[in-house]
Parts: C-alpha cells; sequence; structure tokens
C-alpha cells in the first residue's frame, strides 16, 4: 500500500525514502526530511519522533495520539469515550472465554485464551473481523470497511469490502477530529445481535484493500510545508 502512496507522491515530484521500522534514526536523517510518516511503533523510535516534533519536521500522525495509542488499555478507553461498544476487561484471567493481550501493541499479538497483560472478553460471533480505516486527505475523513478472517484462528485472509456503517463511520470520524490523526485502523467484531464491538485501535494500520490510496496520498501531501 505505501508503496503505491510513495509512487503516487514521487509523481507529483516529492523525494520519498523508506527506513526499516525497527532502525534508530539519527538526527542527520530527521534533518533531512519535511514530512515523518511513522508506519510501526516500537520503543526505539521515541526519541526520533520526539526530536522530530522539536525541531520542526512534520509528523503525519501526532506525537501524543502516537504515544497514548500505543497503549491498548489507552486505545480502548478512546474507543470508549467517542461512543463505541467494547468489551470488558479483567487483569487476572477470566472463567469465560478471552482474548489476552499485551500491554502495549510493541509487545506482540492478542491471543486466544492465553497469557498476556490483560484480558478482554471474547464476543461470541463468528471468526471474522471487521476492519475500518479513516483518512484526513484534508478536505474530509474517508472511510473504507473490510471482512477478515479473524488472526486468532489462522492467517488473516481477505474475505470483501463492506459499505462502512453510519454509526461506526460518525463515531470514526469523531475520534479521527478529537485525537487529531490523519490515519488510524479500528477492529470491531459483530455479534450475534447485530451489535458492533470494537476490539482494537490502530496507528500503524497497513490499508490494504482499501482503495485509501488517493487519499492516503493527499493526507501526506497536505501535511507537507510549503506545499
Amino acid at each position: 500500500m505505501f508503496t503505491a502512496v510513495a509512487s503516487q507522491l514521487r509523481d507529483a515530484g516529492h523525494t520519498v525514502r523508506f527506513f526499516e521500522p525497527r532502525s534508530e534514526l539519527s538526527p542527520i536523517h530527521i534533518d533531512d526530511l519535511a514530512l515523518l510518516v511513522n508506519k510501526q511503533v516500537f520503543p526505539l523510535n521515541l526519541p526520533a519522533l520526539r526530536y522530530a516534533q522539536r525541531t520542526g519536521t512534520f509528523l503525519w500522525n501526532n506525537l501524543i495520539a502516537t504515544i497514548a495509542l500505543s497503549s491498548r488499555l489507552i486505545g480502548l478507553r478512546a474507543l470508549e469515550t467517542v461512543g463505541f461498544r467494547t468489551p470488558r476487561i479483567t487483569f487476572e484471567k477470566p472463567e469465560f472465554e478471552y482474548v489476552a493481550k499485551p500491554f502495549y501493541i510493541w509487545h506482540g499479538d492478542p491471543e486466544l485464551n492465553g497469557e498476556g497483560g490483560f484480558y478482554q472478553e471474547r464476543i461470541h460471533t463468528d471468526p471474522i473481523d471487521y476492519k475500518y480505516y479513516a483518512v484526513n486527505d484534508g478536505t474530509q475523513v474517508q472511510i473504507a470497511a473490510k471482512r477478515v478472517t479473524s488472526k486468532l484462528y489462522g492467517p488473516k485472509r481477505l474475505l470483501n469490502q463492506v459499505r462502512p456503517e453510519p454509526m461506526l463511520t460518525r463515531r470514526l470520524r469523531h475520534l479521527v477530529n478529537r485525537l487529531g490523526l490523519q490515519g488510524v485502523g479500528v477492529d470491531f467484531v459483530k455479534d450475534d445481535k447485530d451489535q458492533f464491538w470494537a476490539i482494537d485501535v490502530n496507528l500503524a494500520a497497513g490499508y490494504r484493500d482499501s482503495e485509501l490510496e488517493p487519499a492516503l496520498c493527499e493526507s501526506i501531501r497536505m501535511g507537507l510545508p510549503n506545499k
């Protein structure tokens, strides 16, 4: 996805560089950039992001949101605050079926009935996730959604794109505007009463099969100084 976005940016006359997500960017690297898009977040990235903010290199997603949403608990609280329904959590293994999650996104993936920092109730549903993506293109917050097989039961596989639900769209746009985001992904499951539950929020979303390449390109372009 971001290779395609980079190609569009280059066609528009911009220079684009890719760095390994776990590389430690030096001040020399940062000083040479006009805008930094952080696709994945690890603790070793944070000093570079702080340096970029302090010295005037623009960040695509703001630093406060990047740090805050690295905590899964804070992410769930943010989802609740804008009106999403979220499963109950415990800090001891519950008797009901659960998904074990690390506290921070860089500490690994969720695991069904496994070990974790906290335990999120598993909503009884088909093993399908609804992945929603939001991108602020400078004019509006564009939304896309798709159905995929749940990674809790094996490799993720695209099922189909879906029309975004109006209620979820409104709340997702509220999340973007309230936190000053440029792009974000939120994962949902749907129970047997057709109620949607928000289970995760991700600033390092992949946007694959979302058809949001033009919106991502425009969002990044609008974030550049002296555009």
